[in-house]
């Protein structure tokens, strides 16, 4: 009877244990999520007003990869991933297309972008991993270089950059993509 007392209070104890990592490793890829989007946007802005979207392009192809390493601190992995990429190194892995898709279905359902995303922690080959995903919904700022008509000197610069692209054709509003981020927690 003791012994099974022992086990019913270890492991009533984990769940409030879990729930509050997950809950502060959440707080911790939100504000990574937060300087990753505000440092991109401001490197963008500036690039676009220096010298047009074929320099914003530049900028998402050169200035993207180096906040994401500049954010991968403390064990954590920052990214971006899409159903339609134009990087091949952002290509969804099988957790993040089943939440990309799950994200695509909710807002075509009328379910808003902008607070959707999701938190768990996952057993990945044998360690457990905390999961981050938070949708990116099409912004009017994106439309130059991922909307239905592009320039063709913006055309040239993707071409150039992504021969494989298939990031165009968005509207704004629609699933973008997402930043995910992981946390290897053993």
């Amino acid at each position: 009877m003791y012994k099974k007392l022992i086990v019913i209070l270890a492991l009533s104890s984990f769940q409030p244990l879990a729930a509050e990592t997950t809950e502060s490793l959440t707080t911790e890829a939100q504000a990574r999520i937060k300087l990753f989007s505000t440092e991109l946007k401001t490197n963008l802005m500036q690039a676009v007003k220096q010298g047009g979207h074929p320099n914003g392009v530049q900028v998402c192809s050169v200035i993207a990869p180096e906040i994401q390493k500049k954010l991968a601190s403390d064990g954590w992995t920052v990214a971006r991933t899409a159903l339609k990429y134009r990087n091949p190194a952002n290509k969804p892995d099988q957790w993040e297309k089943q939440n990309l898709d799950w994200m695509l279905s909710a807002s075509q359902k009328g379910e808003p972008l902008a607070t959707m995303a999701k938190a768990e922690i996952i057993e990945d080959q044998g360690k457990k991993t905390f999961r981050f995903i938070k949708a990116i919904p099409m912004d009017t700022m994106c439309v130059a270089c991922h909307g239905q008509t592009i320039a063709e000197e913006v055309k040239t610069k993707i071409s150039t950059l992504y021969p494989a692209d298939l990031a165009t054709g968005f509207t704004p509003g629609e699933l973008r993509g997402a930043f995910t981020l992981q946390k290897q927690l053993n």
